[in-house]
């Protein structure tokens, strides 16, 4: 039997410097259509990132529900360091009223909130403890679920997640392709204990840049299917805004679609690791 557990990375809620980036790039490939669109988006008042209440939606009308793995970033402004400010510039402040809300929103409706680990905090176990501790203040209950923010991780990572009373984690996956990292189709257990590894097996963009991915999506599944597996799927809350991100959603909804045709079943990452320990416990 297929299963599917659907993933958000909740990276950035709102655009920054990524106007002028866009733009620039537009202006360099002479897309005046998108370069306009940047300019009109970055004078109103529309957050082009803020949509929630579209998957939502989506998720709804299809009968599924999903894990957000919130981010609560906190490394450092430097301003002659470029590949800092994708980290640092843009970040949302986890307390933020419409932050919260969202976040207990989704989980007091059957959707799944999970600690998406900053970028700095793979081998940090303080401050891996802290962003936990401040995602359960927020929603009131004990999170089991992480994934490393650009799926960071070493040999301590695990020891880390296990210490702090992580049940399972979600790092374990390809970043700039899709399919099976080192061949591992089925979720596995590091410390032959009750902590669990399930591996991500597509993610949005990658997905999107692939001429082949549908060719490529079908023997995945295939595969996933005669193992047994789970398809961890995860698109970026941000990437369903059409306008900027065209495709995203569309594949997105095709997915799931093309899964319930073949009678998946879908559950979040926390309910198929409560299965997975059940059924291990009956056999």
């Amino acid at each position: 039997m297929l299963r599917v557990a659907l993933s958000h990375d909740v990276d950035r809620t709102r655009k920054h410097y990524q106007y002028f980036s866009y733009l620039t790039k537009s202006l360099l490939k002479k897309d005046f259509t998108n370069a306009k669109y940047q300019m009109q988006s970055f004078f109103s008042k529309e957050e082009p990132y803020w949509n929630f209440p579209e998957i939502i939606r989506i998720e709804e009308d299809l009968g599924v529900k999903s894990t957000f793995f919130f981010l609560d970033e906190s490394i450092p402004f430097r301003l002659f360091n470029k590949k800092n400010w994708q980290l640092s510039l843009g970040r949302y402040n986890i307390r933020e009223k419409k932050i919260t809300e969202i976040m207990q929103y989704l989980d007091k409706n059957g959707w799944e909130i999970g600690v998406h680990g900053s970028y700095l905090s793979y081998n940090n176990e303080n401050l891996l403890k802290k962003e936990k501790n401040n995602i359960e203040d927020i929603i009131g209950h004990n999170v089991i679920g992480t994934r490393q923010h650009y799926l960071n991780r070493d040999d301590s990572t695990w020891k880390i997640h296990k210490k702090l009373g992580f049940k399972y984690d979600s790092t374990w996956g390809l970043t700039r392709s899709f399919g099976f990292k080192d061949g591992k189709i089925l979720p596995f257990r590091p410390f032959n204990d009750d902590f669990l590894v399930i591996p991500l097996i597509i993610m949005d963009t990658p997905f999107i840049e692939s001429k082949e991915r549908w060719e490529k999506y079908e023997k995945l599944v295939n595969k996933i299917e005669q193992h047994n597996g789970i398809l961890v799927i995860n698109w970026h809350q941000r990437v369903f805004n059409e306008k900027e991100f065209p495709f995203y959603k569309d594949a997105y909804v095709r997915i799931i679609e093309d899964c319930k045709s073949r009678n998946a079943k879908f559950a979040t990452l926390s309910e198929l690791y409560k299965e997975i320990s059940v059924n291990e416990d009956n056999n």
